[in-house]
């Protein structure tokens, strides 16, 4: 295997020993050398930009940048050697100076760094996130000089590689990267031979020489801290597939929704507008890793970051009709609308953000507008679903916690770790993932909704069941009575009980709001039957608002209550049915004069009282009211009912 290396080695060498006089200075017939005038950064700025390919540019003394200096371009479809000459390029970039390489070599561009002098000339003074001395997007090859003091934030002090680069002759010195690969940084889909010797004396916490992601040849010795990648082909198609978890998750969560039957269609509308925007973010996400490949490709990405920044904060926004439909939620969208016009002032001012010439994004002071008013959107929607749900399972609580710790570490690694090759942002991937999270948590919140709400009913149920038998045994026993005492009246009696049995009937099947004069019509024919038999009690009615809609079941057992413990034992007994219109709520009032009770002692299940917790709980579920007691000992019972006027 060695010896197999070994011969490898041998044949690459070969080759671009036979290649170096082809590709150093790109040399052609008529090559050009300039060595003469360069005086200064900017001046050697005009002078590559005025080369022809094939031309060789040799300094005549150091140069330093000066602070209105940018990085020096080597422009697309260029073909140029530069001979430092023994002299030196400091781009003298300080820690509190915005970060820039020393040279920039443009995709498509070729450059040819060497050195004819009697003392080694250097490229130093760089800082820049990657590639502080050298970011290479074309091809470079090193045959002299010195790469040394430059600096990068994360990878690659000396040179950042994510084309082709040749390192030949020459030394990669003394540079740092505060992350990884002091020397080099080699790219996903980049390729790198390096001789023996050129690299050495880097520093950075991990592979101090050389960090390498994509293809790697050393020729002689192996640096002990080079990582040779064997599969870079693989590496880069897998790059390429790290979109497709995330799009597998949206799909998941769009059958999910599709074939959720606990989701209104007002709900799943809403989550496929969430659903549409988070897949559109994606997209932006991949042409803009795309973009970034493009040389020149700026113009671009601005109205693409543009709507990058602006669709985060509507999908937040969106969770909030998800979470309570019909809300006024006029705010959030004022804030959405702000968050976009801070991102539209990109196409002409960078206050923003912006790209500058070599497609470099640049942060500006207003950069964080976007996570400040997704945080508040994300406050306000926990908020909302805490106040709308009110979860009891202290495990399902921990969901929501997890979303806002994913987001927000999503939002640092986005600032703070930089991959070259990433087609989704690490946000973009925690929308998705936090979308399928806090799905799963509503849905749990409308199960459990459902489920009360079938409890509810059979409440519902048993309260008809334990109603019926109790009404026609009194019933049956009145009117066998009057059918011995008075005929005529107990003729009236069964008419009275036929319309008080259609209408129970009626009610056991009826699952929605009635209108308020079907129950009334109910309460009338049972108060009548019970009149019939005691000619103490008496039933009134004081009916000002009557075009609302109550549950059914709702008066009737109040009525009965009244007549059964209040009024049977007063000679002259009254029950009095009251309903007024009072601001938003409609108001029913059922007072009696009678004995009065202890209301903190009524209980559902102790028989005294029929159905008032079961009443009270249909009202508090299927309108939205309340039912309050009143009662006094002695002196009778009045039981109020609000429920709040319907929305048209």
């Amino acid at each position: 295997m060695k010896a197999y290396s070994k011969a490898i080695s041998g044949v690459v060498a070969a080759m671009l020993l036979i290649a170096l006089p082809l590709f150093g200075g790109c040399a052609a017939a008529d090559a050009v050398r300039t060595d003469s005038g360069i005086e200064s950064w900017s001046a050697l700025q005009d002078v590559i930009n005025s080369a022809a390919s094939g031309d060789t540019i040799v300094l005549s003394g150091d140069l330093t940048a000066g602070e209105a200096d940018s990085e020096l371009i080597i422009p697309a479809g260029k073909c140029l050697t530069l001979d430092l000459n023994g002299h030196t390029l400091n781009r003298n970039m300080n820690e509190d100076d915005p970060k820039d390489n020393a040279i920039y070599v443009s995709a498509g561009a070729i450059l040819t760094v060497r050195d004819s002098g009697a003392s080694q000339g250097a490229i130093t003074g760089g800082r820049a996130n990657n590639g502080g001395g050298i970011s290479n997007h074309g091809t470079l090859i090193l045959e002299g000089g010195r790469i040394a003091g430059n600096n990068a934030r994360h990878s690659g002090g000396g040179i950042a590689n994510y084309g082709t680069a040749i390192l030949m002759g020459g030394s990669v010195t003394g540079n740092t990267a505060l992350r990884e690969g002091g020397g080099v940084y080699n790219g996903a889909k980049a390729r790198l031979t390096v001789n023996d010797g050129v690299l050495f004396g880097n520093i950075a916490p991990k592979d101090g020489d050389i960090f390498n992601e994509g293809a790697l040849s050393l020729l002689g010795a192996r640096p002990d801290d080079a990582r040779v990648e064997e599969i870079p082909v693989l590496r880069a198609y897998m790059t390429e597939l790290s979109v497709l978890p995330a799009a597998a998750l949206l799909l998941v969560l769009v059958l999910a929704v599709w074939l959720d039957a606990y989701l209104s269609r007002e709900r799943k509308r809403a989550m496929a507008v969430i659903i549409a925007l988070v897949f559109s973010l994606m997209l932006q996400n991949y042409a803009e890793y795309r973009l970034s490949l493009v040389s020149g490709a700026s113009t671009l990405r601005i109205p693409s970051s543009i709507f990058g920044y602006a669709v985060r904060p509507a999908i937040l926004a969106m969770f909030l009709y998800i979470v309570k439909p019909g809300g006024r939620y006029g705010f959030a969208w004022v804030l959405i609308g702000v968050n976009a016009a801070v991102y539209l002032t990109a196409f002409f001012s960078p206050i923003a953000f912006s790209f500058n010439k070599n497609g470099h994004f640049i942060s500006g002071p207003l950069n964080y507008t976007c996570t400040f008013v997704s945080a508040a959107l994300f406050a306000w929607l926990f908020l909302l679903t805490i106040r709308q749900f009110r979860p009891s399972a202290r495990k399902e609580s921990w969901i929501p916690i997890f979303v806002a710790a994913l987001l927000a570490g999503a939002v640092v690694m986005d600032y703070t770790v930089v991959f070259d090759e990433q087609p989704l942002a690490f946000l973009t991937i925690a929308i998705v993932v936090s979308c399928v999270a806090y799905y799963v948590w509503l849905h749990l919140q409308f199960v459990r909704e459902h489920e009360e709400a079938l409890r509810a009913g059979q409440r519902i149920q048993l309260m008809m069941s334990q109603i019926q038998p109790h009404f026609l045994f009194n019933t049956l026993s009145t009117i066998q009575a009057l059918c011995v005492k008075d005929p005529k009246t107990a003729v009236y009696a069964i008419e009275q009980f036929g319309v008080y049995l259609r209408k129970n009937l009626e009610a056991l099947t009826q699952t929605k709001l009635i209108p308020l004069p079907k129950e009334l019509e109910h309460t009338r024919a049972y108060a009548e039957i019970e009149a019939l038999r005691f000619d103490n009690i008496h039933v009134d009615y004081d009916l000002r608002e009557q075009g609302f809609r109550v549950p059914a079941l709702s008066i009737q057992p109040l009525v009965e209550n009244a007549i059964r413990h209040g009024v049977r034992a007063r000679k002259d007994g009254r029950v009095i049915v009251i309903t007024r219109r009072e601001g938003d709520e409609n108001r029913i009032v059922i007072r009696d004069n009678g004995t009065g009770f202890d209301a903190s002692a009524v209980r559902d299940s102790d028989g005294a009282h029929i159905g008032i917790a079961n009443v009270r709980s249909r009202i508090e579920q299927m309108c939205g009211g309340t039912l309050e007691i009143d009662s006094r000992i002695g002196e009778g019972t009045t039981v109020t009912i609000r429920i709040p006027v319907a929305r048209k």
